[in-house]
């Protein structure tokens, strides 16, 4: 059986918004809600972590409309948030998935949940188009190859045992994490599997991808 965590809990700052990033709002429809539809008929449990202070609000919007759904306090980093969720997942796989990518596609999702059965962690990644330099200050320090370099997306699959092990040893040890996968490679896990990612699965970060998004909404609108 398979269990989705649903990361929300960040204020969204960079979106220069009074309200956390989970309740903006697409077409009059909270962020949050877009990944619960498009996981829901995937998994067995949805643990969705949003600010402590937005719970009633977050049951409120939910409602009996998704019996799966299982809200829980959300912490101060990303991390702390998908910790908190780990520690209720009974599942043997859990899905991690950013709320802030509204358009993961099923395809998408099936491809993570096949890849993750097969080798215990799956990982969906991008390649670069554009020149990549590591800078000292201001200046280019070197150009890097960027055949070697991806970008990574959520949502990421892993054997629940195996992340728990790697999050429990990171937390113990204030290891702070850019991604879920990274906590595996600092317990030294050798195995990653990637599949490629969609350019369409965007991450809305600043004021420009919540345009963008409202431009891919309506564009999909009328396809």
């Amino acid at each position: 059986m398979i269990s989705l965590i649903l990361v929300g809990a960040g204020k969204g700052e960079r979106l220069g918004l009074s309200i956390p990033k989970s309740f903006v709002k697409l077409k009059n429809k909270e962020l949050f809600l877009y990944s619960i539809e498009k996981f829901y008929k995937f998994v067995k449990k949805i643990f969705l972590a949003l600010p402590d202070e937005y719970t009633e609000k977050s049951k409120e919007i939910i409602k009996d409309k998704f019996s799966k759904v299982v809200i829980v306090k959300g912490g101060e980093r990303r991390q702390d948030s998908v910790f908190n969720c780990l520690e209720k997942v009974e599942e043997d796989i859990v899905l991690i998935h950013d709320i802030a990518r509204p358009f993961v596609s099923e395809n998408l999702i099936k491809k993570v949940i096949e890849k993750t059965k097969k080798y215990g962690v799956c990982i969906p990644v991008l390649k670069i188009s554009d020149s990549i330099k590591e800078l000292k200050g201001n200046f280019v320090k070197r150009t890097l190859d960027r055949e070697k370099i991806f970008l990574v997306q959520t949502p990421q699959g892993f054997k629940t045992d195996l992340i728990k092990k790697a999050y429990y040893i990171c937390q113990k040890e204030k290891i702070v994490g850019v991604d879920d996968s990274f906590f595996l490679e600092k317990i030294g896990y050798g195995k990653i599997y990637c599949v490629e990612g969609e350019r369409n699965n965007i991450k809305i970060t600043y004021p420009e991808d919540l345009l963008f998004s409202e431009f891919l909404l309506k564009k999909w609108e009328r396809a």
